[in-house]
Formats: structure tokens, C-alpha cells, sequence
């Protein structure tokens, strides 16, 4: 679905649109930046109405749980009501952001005033497993002045394009301000007319995706990258309550592990295999009973589909050999593998988790993952968290949750450890 001017249009315009971009963002250049009320009103307008126009449906089309959508549902709640923005917008480019700063030459005593500006235009390149990215990406975009041009992930099921219409019903004036295409990341004159009329490309998504953004960007456009990471528990023998284990199982079933703060697998505060099986044959029958209360959401031919791969891996895994430690815990629903080595990886997803050994002392030995490292879910007793806490940031994780929060977002925390409103601005001076 493709998006100009607040008005819905087909290939063939779109096209159109694509030769004539530079041009239509020059005008809009010329004129100042969208006063960031307007913008903050128009989101308070959405939070107001927002159980009226049908979001959670087209949620649920989408295949997205009922727990789920209901948790989105008051995330979008707290986060886009006026108060919350201007209190987001103190935090994250501090107090009097909007006040200009008065700046003297020592040499001289001449002065100059310093000023928050937008970057200009951002091109938003989004993932497709973080349900409603593109519209968050892009309306910090607009709460910081710039003209947002947005490349729709596959299969994003028109929640973008809804929540903007929304957004232009209550403020008109701010259709210039957004571009949103359609075209596939292979059509690459296209998404090179789009980056070379950007002055920033936003790119979220994993090393293949920021290193063609790389080729693809002119030597004078900013890179953003909202890149790949990979998330996981950290449990001690002392933390594993039913509790604790509920809570992460919760998480694991509500997300299928598609996001950058999904459990991926859990490391056991341990040298000994028999601790980690241990662990396997607790967690199994809580994280069973959790795909029970929260099943999946998708049709059948794709869960057959998602089964057989899983099944695969797991085979594949196995007939390799290579880690005679390996045991694979299977229930009817999910799954838990058993593993020797201390290494950080993605899952087969879908309630399927790995575990592993690694003491306390041997958490810095994460640190050669540190691009990648981002949420830990802690499930440990009180007296051990602060110790374990200091030494997973020392390795580089940026977030440490109970199981149930690695993916819910509190309000004024950063993302990947930075505050992205921060980065969609530039600070100028006029003498």
C-alpha cells in the first residue's frame, strides 16, 4: 500500500511519484518543520479515538494474539497521549529542548544561538517482525521536525497506513511531511531514488540488511541502524521458581521469539549438564501448559510448516553430532534443547528454546557479542540481582527484565541502549 500526500495510490502513480521526489521535498524543505504540537495533538487525537476505529480487528487479522493485541492496545495508550510525548521529548533531548542556547566565542566574546533541528528527511527502512514499527519509526521522524519516506517490511497488513490516516483526520497538514512505498528491497532503483533523496536512512533489520544499505547509500547519507540482536535468559539454581518460569514461558508464547528482545534460549548458572537437564525437565511441562493458555494464532498449513522446519533443525542438529551434551526435551507444543557449549544464538523460534552452562564468573565471555546483546530476562533470588545485573551490562546487554517485560516497553526507555529521537536530530548555530 503506498501512501502520498494522504491519499492512497496505485503502482503506476507511485511511479510517477518516484521521478518527481526530489522535487516534491524541495518544496516542502522551503517551509518550516511541522510544529511539534500539532504532531502531539494529532497523536493525543488517535489515543482519544483509538477504540473506535478498529485497530485491535485489523490486530486480529493479522494473526495476532488477543493477549497480545490487549497489551499493544494499552502500550499505544501510554506512549502517544500528549503528556506522555512532551514528557518523552523532555527525557530523551532534555528539558528546554526547544529553547535556543546562547553560545560565546572566548576569543571575541562574539555570540552565537544554537538550535535542535530536524535532520531532514529520513528514509525508514523497517523489519517486518515488530508489529506496527513503521508507524512508531516514522512518527518519531515527525515529532522531530523531518520529512519521513517509509518502506513498508512484506506482509505488513495495512496497520501503517490506517494508524497514518488516523493521524492526517486530525491534522491535515502533516501528509507532506510523509512518503510511505510499498516496493520490494530488490527493486533497487527504486530504493536508491528514495536514499539518495534522504539526508538519513533508518534501517532495522539484521547484518545483511544494514550492509545494503551500506552499498546502497551516497557517502554523504547518515546511516542509522536499528540492527539485529539477540536476547536470552540468565537463571540460577535459586531462581527458578514457578513463578519466574511462568512469566518467562508467558513471554516466549505471547512473542514466538521474533523480536530483537525475544528469549531466545537460557543460560544456567552452572558448570554441570545434569543442572541444565534439570532445568529442561521443569521448564518443559510450565512452558506446555503456557502454549495451552495462548495458542497459536496462525492457520493450520503454516503451523504444519513451522513444525516441520523446526523438526528438521532439530534433526539436522542431531545427525551433525559435535556436542555429545545435546538433549532435545519435546512436548506437543514447544521444545527444549539441551546444550554443552556457552555459545550465543538465535533459536528455531516458535516456543522452541535452547539451554546452556555459564557461570556468573563466566558472563563476560559474552562480550565478543556485544553488537548483538540486548535484553536478559533474570530469574534469580533477590540477593543475587544486583550482582548479576552489574556483570550482564559489563558484557554489553543494554536491558535486565524479569521474563515476562523483555519485550514490553517502559515508558522512557531507550531502545538498543540509545534514545532514538536523539539521532533523528541535529544541533546548528547561527552567530
Amino acid at each position: 500500500m503506498n501512501l502520498v500526500n494522504g491519499k492512497i495510490i496505485g503502482a503506476g502513480e507511485c511511479d510517477a511519484v518516484l521521478e518527481r521526489i526530489e522535487e516534491m521535498i524541495m518544496e516542502t524543505l522551503q517551509k518550516p518543520p511541522p510544529d511539534v504540537n500539532l504532531v502531539i495533538d494529532a497523536c493525543d487525537g488517535i489515543v482519544r479515538g483509538i477504540d473506535g476505529f478498529g485497530l485491535d480487528i485489523k490486530l486480529r487479522e493479522l494473526g495476532i494474539s488477543p493477549a497480545l493485541i490487549e497489551i499493544y492496545m494499552a502500550q499505544i495508550k501510554n506512549m502517544f497521549n500528549a503528556e506522555a510525548i512532551r514528557e518523552r521529548l523532555n527525557i530523551e533531548l532534555g528539558a528546554g529542548y526547544n529553547r535556543p542556547r546562547t553560545l560565546t566565542y572566548a576569543h571575541s566574546g562574539a555570540t552565537a544561538v544554537q538550535t535542535l533541528a530536524p535532520l531532514g528527511v529520513l528514509f525508514h527502512i523497517t523489519a517486518g517482525n515488530v508489529d506496527g514499527l513503521p508507524f512508531i519509526s516514522l512518527l518519531d521522524g515527525l515529532l522531530t521536525g523531518n520529512i519521513n519516506i517509509v518502506k513498508l517490511p512484506k506482509e505488513e497488513g495495512g496497520v501503517t497506513v490506517s494508524l497514518l490516516m488516523e493521524l492526517f483526520k486530525a491534522e491535515p497538514s502533516l501528509c507532506e511531511y510523509v512518503y510511505v512505498f510499498d516496493y520490494s528491497s530488490k527493486d533497487l532503483r527504486a530504493m536508491k531514488k528514495l536514499a539518495d533523496a534522504s539526508d538519513a536512512i533508518v534501517v532495522w533489520g539484521g547484518d545483511e540488511a544494514v550492509s545494503a544499505v551500506r552499498t546502497m547509500a551516497s557517502p554523504n547519507t547518515k546511516i542509522i541502524e536499528w540492527g539485529h540482536k539477540i536476547s536470552f535468559a540468565y537463571a540460577t539454581i535459586e531462581g527458578l521458581s514457578i513463578e519466574s518460569m511462568e512469566k518467562l514461558a508467558r513471554h516466549i508464547c505471547l512473542t514466538n521469539q521474533l523480536f530483537c528482545s525475544s528469549c531466545q534460549g537460557v543460560f544456567i548458572d552452572t558448570r554441570e549438564m545434569n543442572d541444565v537437564y534439570g532445568f529442561c525437565e521443569k521448564f518443559l511441562p510450565v512452558l506446555e501448559k503456557t502454549c495451552l493458555d495462548h495458542p497459536f494464532t496462525f492457520d493450520a498449513a503454516a503451523r504444519l510448516f513451522i513444525e516441520a522446519e523446526i523438526t528438521l533443525k532439530n534433526y539436522h542438529m542431531q545427525i551433525e553430532g559435535g556436542d555429545p551434551a545435546r538433549r532435545v526435551f519435546t512436548g506437543q507444543n514447544s521444545g527444549v534443547t539441551a546444550m554443552g557449549d556457552g555459545r550465543l544464538e538465535t533459536s528455531a523460534m516458535f516456543r522452541n528454546i535452547w539451554a546452556k552452562p555459564l557461570t556468573r564468573n563466566e558472563i563476560i565471555k559474552l562480550r565478543p557479542y556485544k553488537g548483538y546483546l540486548q535484553t536478559t530476562a533474570l530469574l534469580c533470588a533477590d540477593n543475587e540481582r544486583a550482582e548479576l545485573s552489574g556483570k550482564l551490562l559489563q558484557a554489553g546487554v543494554v536491558k535486565v527484565s524479569d521474563g515476562f517485560e523483555m519485550s514490553n516497553y517502559a515508558f522512557g526507555e531507550a531502545h538498543d541502549g540509545e534514545f532514538t529521537l536523539r539521532r533523528y536530530t541535529k544541533l546548528v548555530s547561527v552567530q
